[in-house]
């Protein structure tokens, strides 16, 4: 990956454009709603599930733990496109037996997201993907550039005992994952950057840009119960007077479905992450500017599988601007 004119063309253009607000991540709150939406259906659709006479079912649910238990990625991979082939025909008969009226739930989870822009699958599963615009910073006071390979390097995970947490960063990378299995969770965060000492002056903004190439992948296997990962990239600034503040550049969230599974996966090559600090930033302060990426999973009860990864990698540039 490689700093290109048309990339130094997009970040002036930046600058120059006026300010746009208009995408945001939704809520815990909001997630938390619309699971109480999809509880009933799913309650409806796997009562006709558990009363299968065939033993499709109870094979479904067999191949679903196995997956569980595979710690391999291209294996799992493998094996999910066989439940694909040996039990999605079921499940969608299962799903038109349940009766349950798509249009209308997709109604109700649209009026708790609001202008939140979603994807609403098959079998009610929701994905959202946001991405903030850039926003224009006031005339630039000045600017430094960090280049990787990078000193400042954090780790952080809760792994438990029913959840794998893994945080990694290296010196021009970081990945992240996240699995929890029957009930738990967990969070992991990497963050990668550098530091600088604020110019002779007093700043009341900072402005940190990175760019890098991003993956993450994930997926949802439900049984008869809740499940949530997310994936997050962002902007981490920690200053010596105190200050330590993640923003977020993009998210990616995904809800388990009434029954079956959701999935998300994704990259961007060049990804440019922003975020624009306020405060007071005098002369001499040291700033910590880094990279953020970040995964949670979440599993409740009979939820077999939620498991989620993310990656940063390939970065040309940590850049830090500061105006007033």
């Amino acid at each position: 990956m490689k700093f290109s004119l048309l990339t130094a063309a997009f970040l002036l253009a930046s600058y120059l454009l006026p300010a746009i607000c208009e995408a945001q991540a939704p809520t815990q709150a909001q997630l938390d709603v619309i699971e109480k939406i999809i509880a009933p259906q799913r309650q409806k659709a796997t009562a006709i599930l558990e009363a299968d006479k065939t033993g499709q079912y109870a094979k479904y649910k067999s191949d679903v733990e196995a997956i569980a238990k595979q710690t391999d990625p291209k294996k799992q991979q493998e094996m999910m496109a066989k439940l694909d082939a040996d039990h999605l025909a079921f499940m969608r008969k299962a799903y038109s037996d349940a009766k349950i009226n798509n249009v209308q739930v997709k109604a109700e989870v649209a009026k708790v997201l609001g202008n939140i822009k979603f994807k609403f699958g098959e079998f009610a599963d929701v994905q959202v993907e946001f991405t903030t615009p850039f926003l224009a910073p006031p005339p630039l006071r000045f600017e430094e550039t960090l280049n990787c390979p990078f000193d400042v390097l954090d780790e952080n995970d809760n792994s438990a005992v029913v959840a794998k947490c893994e945080a990694r960063a290296s010196d021009c990378s970081a990945f992240v994952l996240a699995q929890a299995e029957i009930a738990g969770g967990c969070r992991s965060k990497a963050d990668v950057g550098g530091k600088f000492e604020v110019p002779e002056g007093n700043y009341t903004s900072i402005t940190v840009t990175a760019q890098s190439d991003i993956s993450y992948s994930g997926q949802v296997l439900s049984i008869a119960g809740y499940g949530q990962v997310n994936a997050k990239f962002g902007i981490r600034l920690r200053t010596s007077t105190g200050m330590d503040k993640v923003v977020m550049a993009k998210e990616v969230v995904a809800l388990a479905p009434v029954i079956w599974y959701n999935r998300i996966v994704g990259s961007t090559d060049n990804f440019l992450a922003q975020a624009t600090y306020t405060g007071s930033f005098p002369g001499g302060t040291e700033i910590t500017a880094q990279a953020h990426t970040e995964v949670f999973a979440i599993s409740a009860v009979f939820s077999v599988l939620v498991v989620v990864d993310a990656g940063s990698k390939e970065f040309d540039f940590i850049r830090i601007a500061g105006s007033n």
